[in-house]
């Protein structure tokens, strides 16, 4: 798997999406291009008892912080199904993050990105949890109904730029959706 491949080209700020989802590159190439930092490209996992999302993958940069950064603290895993390997970094505690999904739109659909801003509260284990191996949780600002967070493949990634992205859709005229 392709997994500490796309780790490292999104350190070295090359956009590199899992599963051919067009709309993650998208994520993916705003996140960089704007903001100087790779994003990790995640499933949503609603976490009910803490009203929270954990945006679970296998392909997580190290960067978070910025391209000319010190990585965070990672090791080296196993893929969830025991396969090649992969980088694990751990998100800060206390880190304030935005979420971003570029939904791609059609002829008669304006392109949609859905953004949202919250805060890390910590690493999931995995094992002995279930699912990928990289999990980080969050706290999203104002997510009222966790069961129905919106969208696929957000990319989350280090700092608050929730207003940014807003006000990147209106010049580009994009809908944004703040969630």
């Amino acid at each position: 798997l392709p997994c500490i491949a796309w780790s490292k080209m999104n350190d070295d700020a090359i956009p590199a999406a899992c599963e051919a989802d067009l709309g993650a590159v998208a994520s993916h190439c705003v996140v960089q291009y704007l903001f100087d930092r790779p994003g990790f490209q995640q499933d949503p996992v609603p976490e009910t008892a803490r009203d929270a999302i954990i945006g679970a993958h296998c392909s997580c940069p190290t960067r978070l912080a910025g391209f000319g950064q010190a990585p965070e603290v990672y090791d080296i895993v196993h893929h969830h199904a025991n396969r090649d390997a992969t980088a694990r970094p751990l998100w800060r505690e206390g880190q304030r993050i935005t979420s971003v999904d570029v939904l791609p739109g059609a002829a008669d659909q304006p392109t949609k990105m859905l953004v949202a801003a919250g805060t890390v509260l910590g690493n999931v284990d995995v094992p002995p949890s279930g699912g990928c191996v990289v999990s980080v949780m969050a706290k999203f600002d104002d997510a009222t109904d966790v069961l129905a967070w919106p969208g696929f493949h957000q990319v989350f990634f280090y700092g608050d730029f929730k207003r940014e992205l807003v006000q990147f859709c209106r010049l580009l005229n994009l809908e944004a959706v703040v969630v």
